[in-house]
């Protein structure tokens, strides 16, 4: 586990709680889908920068801060997971989760689009998840 992956962050914890409270709408999780797939796609075939652009801003500067190394550099450091096994897609309005076999996956709505903000997520009963890349 990377440097980064250590560090449980308390905005992450916001960001569950936000989703929690919010409630699930009838959003649209195909979009969500696709770009966790997309995310998962790139860091497999090794193109970090098509990776990077997945990322929130946020998220971008954290990794290249802990790894001390570009976007498209560090991304590919990451145990990233692969793109199979989806158990569950989660939108609650402008937030979204997304659970595959081996991890979970957040993401956030930015001008319409929707960007990964946390990845190579683990559950910790009782906990935030244990995230790999997350916005801090």
């Amino acid at each position: 586990m990377t440097r980064t992956g250590r560090r449980v962050r308390a905005s992450l914890c916001c960001v569950l709680a936000t989703c929690v409270l919010g409630g699930c709408s009838a959003g649209d999780d195909t979009a969500a889908r696709s770009v966790a797939e997309q995310f998962l796609d790139a860091g497999a075939q090794r193109q970090g920068a098509q990776a990077c652009s997945l990322l929130a801003p946020a998220a971008v500067r954290e990794l290249e801060d802990a790894s001390g190394a570009a976007c498209e550099q560090a991304i590919l450091e990451e145990d990233l997971g692969a793109a199979s096994g989806i158990l569950d897609v989660q939108v609650f309005d402008t937030m979204a989760q997304v659970r595959f076999e081996t991890d979970t996956m957040f993401l956030s709505r930015f001008d319409g689009e929707w960007l990964v903000i946390a990845a190579a997520c683990a559950p910790r009963p009782g906990h935030p998840y244990d995230c790999d890349i997350q916005v801090s």
